[in-house]
């Protein structure tokens, strides 16, 4: 018979070895989603305040840089003959899931990056994108017969009215120097739609992985990004037009004194926002393969928070204004 107190501690052993690769996990989730979302935060503005019209292009190398990095993490090796060669792992999930998940992230992707060639500012970008807590919660209660407390819906609501007024400050003429208030409502629509596109994907993952198992956010990943790039052929005319521009834009020096190279400065801040991106989506794919949406969108609105001190204190200088901060507040809160 085996000795109770030996089954016990060894019990114990289990549950702290779980306890402390669950909790190993979700901090270098946070470290990947704090630290490298609150990193692309800041380079994105500096990119779209060298060319705002460049959502097409900077998408397009977001999506390309991310599928070949999550490809080495999907390459296996089979021996044909004498040749060792590289193919890529049977999928767990079927594709045509893969595929509704890929047109959802794209045209979130591309409509919350077009947003900014209609003055947006990066601040409204932040808090208005809070509000996906929003739209999962609507979906859940929509489409998965789910119920909400009290507590839950006057946090919603507060979220919602703190998106509106903060919205609603940027719009005014001390925080708009270019633009007219037509390209604003048009951001701000471009935005709307593509809250809706992203609270609707979050609900196909959340299907998907309760369907298939939630350890397969590298499939995600990579299935997500490869099958996005032929989208943009539809978009080609625009990408050309934006490389043009980004071409032309002010060159600068990279390398020592003696050796280097005259890169324009656009390429520049590009490579650090497509760095950081491959940081903050591989941390936003392993909380989703965790936890639910709206859990998902609750860990982002705290990240945008934080996103939003970088880019009105320290990135612009300003101290923001009342109806800023109020709205910020109590997304916050909320």
């Amino acid at each position: 018979m085996q000795n109770p107190r030996r089954s016990q501690a060894k019990g114990r052993r289990l549950y702290r070895d779980v306890l402390n690769a669950f909790g190993a996990e979700f901090g270098l989730m946070f470290v990947l989603i704090f630290g490298g979302c609150c990193s692309n935060a800041w380079a994105l503005e500096s990119t779209t305040k060298i060319l705002p019209a460049s959502g097409s292009l900077l998408t397009l190398v977001q999506f390309a840089a991310t599928a070949l990095v999550a490809l080495v993490g999907q390459l296996e090796w089979h021996t044909v003959g004498t040749w060792t060669i590289p193919c890529v792992k049977r999928p767990v999930v079927p594709l045509r899931r893969w595929i509704v998940q890929v047109v959802l992230y794209y045209a979130t992707s591309l409509l919350n990056n077009s947003a900014f060639a209609y003055h947006i500012p990066m601040s409204v970008h932040i808090v208005f994108r809070s509000g996906g807590m929003v739209v999962n919660m609507l979906l859940g209660w929509a489409v998965d017969n789910k119920r909400y407390s009290v507590l839950q819906i006057a946090s919603v609501a507060m979220v919602s009215i703190g998106v509106v007024v903060a919205t609603i400050s940027a719009a005014q003429p001390a925080q708009t120097t270019t633009g007219s208030t037509e390209e604003y409502v048009i951001g701000v629509l471009l935005l709307s739609l593509a809250l809706i596109s992203s609270g609707t994907m979050g609900i196909f993952q959340e299907h998907t992985y309760a369907m298939y198992g939630r350890e397969h956010w590298h499939e995600a990943l990579f299935y997500s990004h490869l099958f996005a790039l032929p989208l943009f052929l539809f978009n080609w005319q625009s990408i050309t037009r934006q490389i043009k521009l980004a071409n032309a834009t002010q060159l600068q020096w990279i390398g020592t004194q003696e050796m280097g190279v005259y890169v324009p400065s656009y390429y520049i801040v590009l490579l650090l926002n497509v760095l950081t991106q491959l940081l903050c989506v591989n941390g936003v794919n392993r909380l989703t393969s965790q936890v639910s949406s709206v859990s998902v969108s609750l860990v982002l609105v705290v990240r945008k928070a934080a996103s939003l001190l970088i880019s009105v204190v320290w990135l612009n200088g300003s101290k923001g204004n009342t109806s800023l901060w109020g709205g910020a507040t109590a997304v916050m809160l909320a």
